[in-house]
């Protein structure tokens, strides 16, 4: 990729359009065709991107606005999952933030493309910006469902990793050079890191692609999810084989740098959350830039990205735009004072 130092990127999701929801619905009942829901989707990517390109981000995404959910994308395209599960909390910090599971009745298979390669493929024939994928992990795709067939979980996440294997390979083999897993469940269970990360280094073992592991507090209507601590999962978080580590940084005032002070960060790229996605005042360049030069006593700055905290899904466009716009425009402040 040809990037300036301090790259700036985003997270995955971004603003979801209330007339594409309004057109979802119209597609279940009925009333627009397929095709007519492709072109709608098609017309909000476009803007997505053109969003990030007026913002000057780096390396983008489509916004993750082809999926119905980070989990129920996936779900509903493989087979041993069927959609109609009850109402169940999608944390362990707030029991009445809830979202139906998916429930998990057989042996979980690949059963073609998800769609991945897809996407992207439509991204990059979009844009002259340099690009990356968001793929919902396998532990955060287990926990978000209710399991009625499998007696080891363990065994469910290794099937699942198996799965999203196979779509990593095939978004790579189409072009992709950077794929981003996304594991906001781990803090919330870090007594299961050490075999998870053994599932995750086996799932991108041999792909030719950088790998970012995206690990955050949950962030669904911009609410934290999780009781855990970025601390419980340290160091084992580092024995990811993935080249960079995405955490959040703005809304926590840095809380992981002590542990990268403390553990080192293994010569990784660190993408640093420099945009509180939960606060709803749209921060000032100056008050970005402080954020990441406070990361270079721990982090050089050739080895550090920026990206907001976490994704830009559940947040009115004006902010998200404005959002970005700051931390481009953070970034410029500091690229020249280095």
């Amino acid at each position: 990729m040809n990037l300036p130092i301090l790259p700036t990127t985003v997270v995955g999701s971004y603003s979801l359009p209330k007339w594409l929801e309004i057109i979802r619905d119209l597609h279940k009942n009925g009333s627009i065709t397929d095709e007519e829901l492709e072109e709608a989707h098609d017309n909000a990517v476009k803007s997505c991107i053109k969003d990030q390109e007026l913002a000057g981000v780096d390396v983008i995404t489509d916004g993750e606005l082809r999926r119905e959910t980070m989990v129920y994308f996936f779900t509903k395209r493989i087979y041993g999952f069927k959609t109609d599960g009850k109402m169940k909390p999608i944390g362990n910090l707030d029991p009445s933030i809830q979202m139906p599971d998916p429930i998990i009745f057989d042996k979980v298979k690949r059963i073609g493309s998800i769609g991945v390669a897809r996407h992207w493929q439509f991204l990059k024939e979009h844009t002259t910006k340099e690009t990356k994928v968001t793929i919902t992990g396998p532990q955060m795709l287990a926990k978000r469902a209710t399991n009625e067939y499998y007696k080891d979980e363990r065994e469910l996440i290794q099937d699942l990793a198996e799965i999203l294997r196979e779509e990593i390979i095939e978004v790579v083999n189409a072009g992709c050079k950077l794929v981003q897993i996304d594991e906001p469940v781990w803090v919330g269970y870090p007594e299961d890191l050490p075999w998870l990360v053994e599932i995750f280094n086996k799932m991108i073992e041999g792909i030719n692609a950088k790998f970012c592991l995206h690990v955050c507090y949950g962030n669904y209507q911009l609410k934290r999810l999780f009781k855990g601590q970025y601390s419980d999962l340290f160091p084992a978080l580092l024995d990811v084989n993935a080249k960079q580590l995405s955490l959040e940084f703005a809304v926590n005032n840095a809380e992981p740098l002590e542990l990268f002070k403390k553990y080192g960060t293994r010569d990784k790229e660190i993408v640093v959350g420099v945009i509180d996605v939960k606060d709803p005042n749209v921060e000032t360049p100056e008050i970005v830039a402080n954020r990441i030069k406070k990361v270079f006593d721990v982090i050089p700055p050739e080895k550090v990205w920026l990206s907001p905290d976490c994704g830009m899904k559940f947040m009115p466009r004006n902010r998200a735009f404005a959002k970005l716009k700051a931390m481009v425009e953070g970034a410029k402040i500091v690229r020249a004072e280095l």
